[in-house]
């Protein structure tokens, strides 16, 4: 070749070349450049699986490993050389597109390859074909550099994979694909050692600053025999070439620190800050080592390398400023790497449900950046690479600095993690309240049945009540709603109901919310043909007495056994106090749950729609609303269908469709029932 390497470095080779200075015609070879080509300043590729892996020489210039963790290998993990943790069980390989002899330039091609040509999306309308194309000859003569690197222009997952043909099993594939990316699933650990953090604000030796690395021990250094345990990228959404924001996707974090000068906050050079640390025989000057040196012993260890106090910040700003170094101080940032390699697939991707629909979600899992926090200054977050910060940097003792994603910042809302906790306390307040009414009141009516024991049959004849269709769609109603709350619960709270599969009852969810939106459309539709939907309609004229009416008999009149203050009859079931309810509930909260619910489901389908209302991050959460107040109303419901003539004379109605005559619901209500039942269904609804 045109280079030989020798023992000074790398030499000239004049025999690749003749007498007349050109390139030998058996030198000239055109080919893409191979793995290993990319490799050298890239990171570490491995092409030979029979050769075990190792990471000898693993540093600076393994660019995207080192920053990432990132191999590039087909070799399985547990047929590697590298001490890894569970290394018997790690029977993926390193990477699945090197496993399948992907190359490095099919994705990343040279741009004047005019076999990855693609059209430009901006042609005039009335252009069908464009015969325009890039030229042979040009790139056989000179294949650009430039390669595609992760823009538009880069073949991405998409471009070979269709998640439609093998995702089958994904509910919401839509949904999940716009909000995570696929490496997002299939990159869900690295098991090389990345860097975490590199603090420039002490030096190791003359060259090298104090440096950390996750994936391994914490704690030790780097080397053949370091127990290596991996780690799990953090996921944070990647801006799209027009600024929008992408798929959430996986990123290492690393963090630096480094002294800073003048009032441009320019980085101290590495010139100064060697000769503010080093003697001229290369020994730390002494103040330093006096400042540092925790254990005594006259030697600075990497662990005692850091800048801890006010006093050792003083010493090093001290030295520095000695040397001319304007105004010294120290600055910290933390940068995001881009994670696209390491790609695996079968059991090894991240599928489970419960991953990020849960609690302890992987999508705002904290990431560690450093046990150090030099100087006390918090890093801050690099804005102008292509990463949207959904989180914050948080510490609360100087060796735990930590980012903490927050997906909401990026109007994600995750089902099963994203659940507004204002909205469940108040939830959670409105069916207190309403069992500590029913508690008061039922005890009450209990005490008072006892002290004044009265029970005669109910008068009146017996009166068909409830048509068959009725009964029929109540029942159907309330079996829906019930089981509409309890997977909703579900999925509201995934980890407190672990034996349910999270996708199952997703899907459960929605047909038995298509149930009920049938069975409420044809009961609108029953009511309003056979006029039963004038049983729900208040009478304007002296309404709001007869409700100071029905209102006095639940808080007086029940107590003392007087007779209900409006007859129940078929052509009327319903006093003025169920009258105001049910118009509240069929026509706001009801319409209110429908439409909240179907734009979460149609969010895939209808997201420009979806977004107009908020959005996930509100619809999510008032849906729960109405969904609480809807279980606080089923429990009143109940409890007042005991305030008949007999405790269960409704619900045997509501069952056979026959209910006893008389005023109310049959004239003077037996006490020595009443009280019976009420303690029935107190005791039942606390139970």
């Amino acid at each position: 070749m045109t280079t030989t390497t020798t023992a000074e470095g790398w030499a000239w080779n004049p025999a690749a070349f003749s007498a007349d200075g050109h390139l030998l015609p058996e030198l000239v070879t055109v080919q893409d450049p191979t793995n290993a080509n990319c490799g050298q300043c890239h990171g570490v590729v491995h092409s030979d699986p029979s050769i075990p892996l190792t990471l000898d020489g693993y540093g600076a210039g393994d660019s995207t490993s080192v920053t990432t963790g990132q191999v590039f290998s087909p070799q399985p993990l547990n047929q590697s050389g590298l001490n890894l943790a569970d290394k018997n069980s790690l029977t993926r390989s390193w990477d699945v597109h090197a496993e399948r002899v992907v190359q490095c330039t099919n994705c990343h091609y040279s741009l004047n390859n005019p076999v990855y040509y693609t059209e430009a999306g901006d042609k005039p309308a009335h252009l069908e074909f464009d015969p325009r194309r890039l030229d042979f000859g040009e790139y056989l003569y000179r294949p650009l550099h430039d390669f595609a690197s992760g823009g538009d222009d880069m073949r991405s997952c998409q471009s070979c994979h269709s998640t439609a043909a093998d995702h089958g099993w994904l509910p919401y594939v839509e949904r999940h694909t716009a909000a995570l990316s696929c490496q997002s699933c299939h990159i869900p650990k690295l098991y090389a050692p990345a860097l975490a953090y590199v603090d420039w604000t002490v030096l190791v030796d003359s060259t090298t600053p104090a440096q950390g690395y996750r994936g391994m021990e914490a704690g030790a250094e780097l080397n053949s025999t370091t127990l290596l345990t991996g780690y799990e990228p953090v996921l944070l959404p990647r801006l799209a070439a027009d600024g929008s924001s992408a798929p959430l996707t996986p990123y290492n974090l690393l963090t630096s620190w480094y002294w800073v000068q003048g009032e441009a906050a320019e980085p101290v050079a590495l010139a100064d800050l060697q000769a503010a640390w080093f003697t001229a025989a290369g020994d730390y000057q002494p103040d330093l080592v006096a400042a540092f040196d925790a254990n005594g012993d006259g030697q600075l260890s990497q662990t005692e390398l850091s800048i801890s106090t006010s006093e050792q910040e003083t010493a090093v700003a001290n030295r520095l400023a000695a040397l001319g170094v304007a105004n010294p101080r120290i600055a910290g940032e933390v940068q995001p790497s881009l994670i696209s390699h390491n790609v695996t697939h079968g059991e090894w991707v991240s599928k489970e449900c419960q991953s990020c629909h849960a609690d302890d979600s992987r999508l705002s899992q904290p990431i560690a950046l450093a046990d150090r926090l030099p100087g006390g200054v918090v890093p801050t977050l690099v804005s102008d690479g292509d990463v949207q910060w959904a989180g914050t940097v948080e510490t609360d003792q100087p060796n735990d600095l930590r980012f903490v994603p927050q997906p909401t910042t990026a109007d994600l809302y995750v089902l099963g993690h994203n659940a507004v906790l204002w909205i469940d306390r108040v939830g959670i307040a409105a069916m207190l309240g309403v069992m500590l009414g029913i508690f008061l009141h039922g005890g009450a009516r209990v005490v008072s049945a006892r002290r004044h024991p009265h029970a005669h049959a109910p008068a009146g004849e017996r009166v068909y009540m409830y048509d068959v269709y009725e009964r029929l769609w109540h029942w159907l109603q309330t079996a829906a709603i019930l089981l509409l709350l309890f997977t909703g619960l579900i999925i509201h709270q995934p980890d407190t109901f672990g034996i349910f599969s999270f996708a199952y009852v997703v899907q459960v969810h929605n047909v038995l919310a298509a149930v009920l939106v049938v069975n409420a459309a044809l009961a609108f539709f029953y009511h309003v043909v056979s006029g039963e939907i004038r049983q729900f309609l208040p009478r304007p004229r002296g309404f709001f007495g007869q409700m100071m009416e029905q209102s006095k008999y639940y808080l007086s009149g029940i107590f003392k056994g007087e007779e209900h203050p409006f007859a129940k009859s078929k052509e009327r079931k319903l006093n003025p106090l169920q009258q105001i309810t049910y118009l509240a509930i069929l026509n706001v909260l009801l319409p209110l749950q429908i439409i909240t619910g179907t734009l979460m489901w149609g969010a895939q389908r209808w997201p420009e729609l979806v977004r107009g209302f908020g959005g996930l991050p509100f619809l999510g959460p008032f849906h729960s609303l109405i969904a609480w107040l809807f279980a606080a109303f089923i429990l009143l419901h109940v409890y007042l269908t005991t305030t008949g003539h007999t405790p269960l004379a409704n619900i045997k109605a509501m069952v056979g469709g026959w209910e006893g005559g008389g005023r109310g619901a049959g004239g003077r209500r037996g006490r020595g029932e009443g009280w019976v039942g009420a303690t029935l269904v107190v005791a039942q609804i606390f139970a």
